[in-house]
């Protein structure tokens, strides 16, 4: 054993401490970070629940699949109708199933932020204390993020240079992941080791829409297209209508399940992408234990940076991009909205508009926005006059390309406001058309 390697282990041994040694170390009024997804520190934040003495401590975090603790105490305690315990604010960059009914409930709080640069989000703040997920160290020192890259390289950098407290969670049974996915055990403060088995994001329930949207979207993507696919069960089960397209690659923000079953039935070989050829380029992997395990030490599946992976002259240096997200709330003027008032849909919609801007400006590119045309069995039009109150614009109107519901594909670039509301009345639920028609003329865009 040489001494560089002897000297990580070293380190990392002396490292290791118990979940509430680690968050003993954290102080009422910190600001934290807190990783996401699959390798989300579940053990750390455990622990975090149970210290009663903290005051007006803010945790940021995203993509929570199984709620804290003291997030289920707050929701418990606002469903009774009593005050909620605030000692720990949790907010969130992408509302996820552990964090939605604490959203709904307002004990939680969601960041609109623009989500490619933590810049954005922290801009001003002081950041305190740093806790992420890992699948462990290698010989040369190297801890790994797993499924979570997103903004992790960039805090962990400013942590060095800061007085930040990095917390590490290491699961070894968390996926290996390549790409700029690794941080050295100097970064490090505390480690706190667990053995699960991984939570894999449980699979969303099959929208009766999603046929019928699927055959529309697959009409307009192109073999050999680059696809970047958004958080939602009707992208997921859309996109699984394009089984018969061939060398599809990808370059996405995340890379969920369907990409897997496109990969295994051979339409999705990453072979004509004409950037990073062969591998799928992505920043987080969310969703089952199959596809946790496709991802492990797969050197075709590389996870980098939100930086990198949204930025827009990354994003075209890909063949045909096309993406793919979905949006709850569509108004006549093309404006999206990813999420309406009651929250039936939850993503990060800067990083949905500039891949959707990016892709529909590449030669043969597409922006696809998918829309169930009503919900509510069909009393409520997700076609509407105007945004209502609530609802947060995440394409602009300028920039919108195509909507896809169940009833067809209403082309918008470079479309006047009349053309508009023709092709979107006409993608409209049969039942609330005339409604809506009647709407545009009162609005004067008829």
């Amino acid at each position: 054993m040489n001494s560089g390697i002897r000297s990580s282990l070293e380190r990392y041994s002396q490292l290791v401490l118990t979940p509430d040694e680690a968050v003993a170390r954290i102080h009422s009024g910190d600001t934290v970070f807190c990783s996401g997804g699959v390798g989300q520190p579940l053990a750390v934040l455990a622990a975090l629940s149970m210290r009663r003495d903290l005051r007006r401590l803010t945790l940021v975090t995203s993509d929570t699949i199984v709620p804290p603790d003291y997030l289920v105490r707050q929701f418990q305690a606002a469903f009774r109708g009593e005050t909620p315990d605030r000692s720990i604010r949790h907010t969130t960059l992408q509302v996820g199933p552990g964090d939605r009914d604490g959203v709904l409930a307002g004990v939680a709080d969601f960041i609109p932020a623009d989500g490619t640069s933590t810049g954005t989000v922290f801009q001003g703040r002081h950041l305190d204390v740093l806790m992420v997920g890992s699948s462990g160290m290698d010989e040369d020192g190297n801890l790994n993020l797993s499924c979570s890259v997103d903004w992790l390289p960039e805090l962990i950098s400013e942590a060095d240079q800061n007085d930040t407290l990095v917390i590490v969670e290491v699961n070894r049974r968390l996926p290996w992941t390549e790409g700029q996915a690794t941080f050295r055990i100097e970064s490090v403060d505390c480690i706190v080791e667990v053995d699960r088995d991984p939570i894999g994001l449980p699979a969303g329930s099959a929208p009766a829409e999603a046929s019928a949207v699927g055959a529309f979207l697959a009409s307009l993507v192109p073999d050999e297209a680059t696809l970047h696919l958004g958080l939602g069960d009707l992208v997921n089960q859309a996109c699984a209508a394009l089984d018969r397209k061939r060398d599809l690659g990808v370059h996405s923000d995340l890379l969920c399940d369907v990409l897997l079953q496109l990969s295994q039935c051979g339409a999705l070989t990453c072979r004509r992408k004409g950037f990073l050829d062969g591998r799928w380029v992505g920043s987080r992997v969310l969703g089952s234990r199959a596809l946790l395990a496709h991802v492990n030490r797969n050197p075709a599946v590389e996870l980098h940076p939100i930086e990198f992976v949204a930025e827009t002259a990354t994003i075209l240096r890909n063949r045909r991009m096309v993406s793919v997200s979905q949006a709850a709330l569509v108004d006549l003027t093309g404006q999206v909205a990813a999420q309406s008032g009651e929250w039936e849909c939850h993503s990060n919609g800067g990083i949905q508009h500039t891949f959707h801007r990016a892709a529909s400006h590449c030669p043969e590119g597409l922006g696809i926005v998918l829309l169930k045309s009503s919900y509510h069995d069909g009393s409520q039009s997700s076609v509407v006059p105007h945004m209502p109150l609530g609802a947060l614009v995440t394409v602009p109107a300028q920039d919108v390309d195509c909507v896809i519901t169940e009833h067809g594909i209403a082309r918008l670039r470079a479309c006047t406001l009349r053309q508009r509301v023709l092709s979107l009345v006409a993608v409209a639920h049969p039942a609330h058309r005339d409604r809506l028609a009647f709407e545009a003329r009162k609005l004067r865009l008829l």
